[in-house]
Formats: structure tokens, C-alpha cells, sequence
């Protein structure tokens, strides 16, 4: 059992710097996201086209005002931005408007993928990997989803101008589990200020059943990789009076396959939940408790973290890697040692105070300011 242990924030490739003397290219941003239901590389997409574009209002970055669009598949949503238009084209929305229409549609921009797919045929273009996850854990998903995966993420690490991902782990893991080489993978991190931009919703937790209730909270049931068989047996082993343990995410079986449903007079899934209600959830919260066998990167930790919720998390090591100092871990296995670190968070209330402050500290390293700029110099580089 870990804790508490001084860890680096995610280290990242070194990026050669861009000539800023130069006019940026044109780029046009895959839309496919905004057909899609909103899971984490969604948020991914989302919340860095929302730092571009507030971003292009800053003195470093007005330079790519005009230049920036989203292009998008008839059924997207609207997206309103300040600056970077949303043009929809194209008759499907699937991979065949990825592969075919969006390339087409883009041909004299450079394409910029954050959702880790993009079309083969394109050289000029940059993609974000996220994670080896379907290559890992390839029983978590449906076989179309398996399929597309297995043979798109090599072909395009291998034929974009610039493949990234979002830690250190998930580059190894691409390499190791797609058989590519990522030693010049360049890292950019997620943010996590998303969470803290909305107002919490102060209603949530009466109307949720939680008021006047201690709780601990676990983000992302719609997933096995979440390892809530192992949440819920701790839980029950750790035999704490009048607490529940919150669940949310609502579950896609045409991803993830058909999953468990957890529920008892002290286990309850809330479903999907949006910022304002998981804002009210984390700072309510005892704890986030978030096992997971397998991430990416592992977005809800910095969330909470940035909440000021205390944050206990299993050594998968995407989570150590984010988590750092400001977390509390064990194996991702050891439900003796999860129901312990549940204990004592419910009964210290110390332990919580400085899980707090050492959270809020981590968290205000991850911003999507941050992840914004690097993929901006990451498109001056590619031109």
C-alpha cells in the first residue's frame, strides 16, 4: 500500500520549438466527436477546442484567427465557439465520413484528430492516441469497436505527420501493444479545470437521495476496466455505518459490451451525471475511490483533485503517473487494502484535510490552457 508518495507531474517529449515567424497553416479539426456520445476523449476534444479558441483572444495566438474551422458530419452538434466555425459536410457521420468525406472535405488544411481515430489516407495530419486500452483489455469492447481499432490506430501512428498521447504510460503501451515506434511521441497532458469552471449544483445531492449522507463516489461504472467488482466487495469489507457508495456513467453496450449493475441498500448508481452535479458529488464526497485496472490517462482523479475531494486510486501506473503525490493507492487487487484506505479516510478527518490541499496543488498543474497550446505548436511544427 502506497501513499502519499512524491511523484513528477506526467513528464513530456521534449517539442521543438515552432517558428513563430511564420503564418500557422490552416487546420481543420475532426467534428466526428460531436456525433459521438460525450465519454473521456470527447471531454478530450471538447474542452482543448475550447481553450483554442479562447486562446486565439491572447496576444501569443492571435495569429490563427481565421485559420482554425471544425469540420463535422451532418449530424453534429452545434458547438458554438467565438472564434473556430463549425462547418458540417457530407453525407454520413460514421467512419466513412471520417475516412473518406472529412479528407475531402479538408484537403487543403492540415487535419487535426483528437479523438484517436483519423482518415489512413492522409499523411498531413496529427492525431491524439489516447490509449492501448482496446488492444489490452480487448473483451471490455464490442467486436466493431475491437475490429476498427486493431487496424486503424497502427496504420495512422505510422502515416500521420504527428502522432501524440496523453502520458507517459499510454506511449509505451502503444508501442508495446500496437507494435509502432513511439520514441518520438511527443506527451500532452488532460486538464482537469473543466470541472471548476460550472457552479456546482447545489440540488444534486438532495435530489439524488445523498442529503444529510456520507459518501464515497466512483466516476465511469460504463466500463469493466473500472474494476467495480473489486470497489464494491472493499466497500462491503470495510463495514462503514450510514455510508453509501455513489456510482456514476451511463453505460454503451455497442462500446463497452454488457456490464454488471451494482446496486444494494448501500451501493447506488446515479447514471450519467453532468459537471455541475459531479462538481456537487465530489466536493460532498468522502472520497473518490477510483481502482481502475487500466487508464490512459485518468481523468476523474485530477477532477476531484481539483474539487478539493480526496482521492484514492489503485497503482495502475497512468494513475500514479498523474496522481503523483496528492493520492492515496494499493493494488489494484487488494481489497484488504482498498477497504483500509476507505477506513481511514471516513474516520480521519486530517487525512482528508491534507489529501485536500495536496490535491488541489497536483490538479493545478493539469490545464487545458496548457493542453491547448501544445497542440497549437504541435500543428505550427507539422505546418
Amino acid at each position: 500500500m502506497k501513499a502519499l508518495e512524491q511523484h513528477p507531474p506526467p513528464a513530456e517529449a521534449e517539442v521543438r520549438l515552432p517558428d513563430m515567424s511564420r503564418e500557422p497553416p490552416r487546420v481543420a479539426i475532426n467534428g466526428r466527436f460531436l456525433t459521438q456520445n460525450f465519454s473521456g476523449v470527447q471531454r478530450f476534444a471538447s474542452e482543448t477546442v475550447h481553450a483554442i479558441d479562447t486562446l486565439i483572444d491572447t496576444d501569443a495566438h492571435r495569429g490563427w484567427r481565421g485559420r482554425i474551422e471544425i469540420v463535422a458530419p451532418p449530424a453534429a452538434r452545434d458547438f458554438p465557439l467565438k472564434h473556430i466555425p463549425l462547418r458540417r459536410c457530407g453525407r454520413s457521420n460514421g467512419y466513412a465520413w471520417e475516412q473518406i468525406e472529412f479528407p475531402l472535405h479538408a484537403a487543403a488544411s492540415l487535419l487535426l484528430n483528437l479523438c484517436m481515430l483519423g482518415p489512413v489516407a492522409v499523411r498531413r495530419q496529427i492525431v491524439v492516441v489516447h490509449d492501448a486500452t482496446v488492444k489490452a483489455l480487448p473483451s471490455n469492447f464490442s467486436r466493431p469497436f475491437r475490429l476498427a481499432y486493431s487496424v486503424l490506430i497502427p496504420l495512422l501512428c505510422r502515416r500521420a505527420a504527428k502522432a501524440v498521447t496523453v502520458s507517459e504510460f499510454s506511449r509505451r503501451e502503444i508501442g508495446r501493444l500496437y507494435g509502432v515506434d513511439t520514441s518520438a511521441m511527443p506527451v500532452c497532458s488532460e486538464g482537469g479545470d473543466h470541472i471548476t469552471a460550472v457552479p456546482a449544483d447545489k440540488t444534486a445531492i438532495e435530489r439524488l437521495g445523498l442529503a444529510g449522507r456520507k459518501f464515497f463516489i466512483s466516476v465511469g461504472a460504463n466500463s469493466s476496466n473500472k474494476n467495480m467488482d473489486v470497489l464494491v466487495a472493499a466497500f462491503g469489507q470495510a463495514k462503514l455505518d450510514n455510508t453509501l457508495l455513489v456510482l456514476t456513467g451511463r453505460r454503451d453496450p455497442a462500446v463497452f459490451g454488457k456490464l454488471k449493475d451494482f446496486h444494494s441498500n448501500t451501493v447506488t448508481n446515479v447514471g450519467q451525471v453532468n459537471d455541475a452535479e459531479l462538481r456537487a458529488l465530489y466536493e460532498h464526497a468522502l472520497a473518490l475511490v477510483f481502482p481502475s485496472r487500466y487508464e490512459g490517462f485518468g481523468l476523474p482523479p485530477i477532477e476531484a483533485m481539483s474539487c478539493g475531494c480526496p482521492v484514492i486510486t489503485s497503482d495502475q501506473p497512468a494513475l500514479v503517473e498523474v496522481g503523483g503525490d496528492a493520492a492515496l493507492r494499493c493494488g489494484m487487487d487488494d481489497i484488504a487494502g482498498l477497504a483500509r484506505l476507505m477506513r481511514q479516510v471516513a474516520e480521519k478527518p486530517e487525512l482528508r484535510t491534507k489529501l485536500d490541499q495536496a490535491g488541489r496543488a497536483r490538479a493545478a498543474r493539469f490545464t487545458w490552457a496548457a493542453t491547448a497550446r501544445r497542440i497549437l505548436d504541435y500543428c505550427r511544427e507539422v505546418g
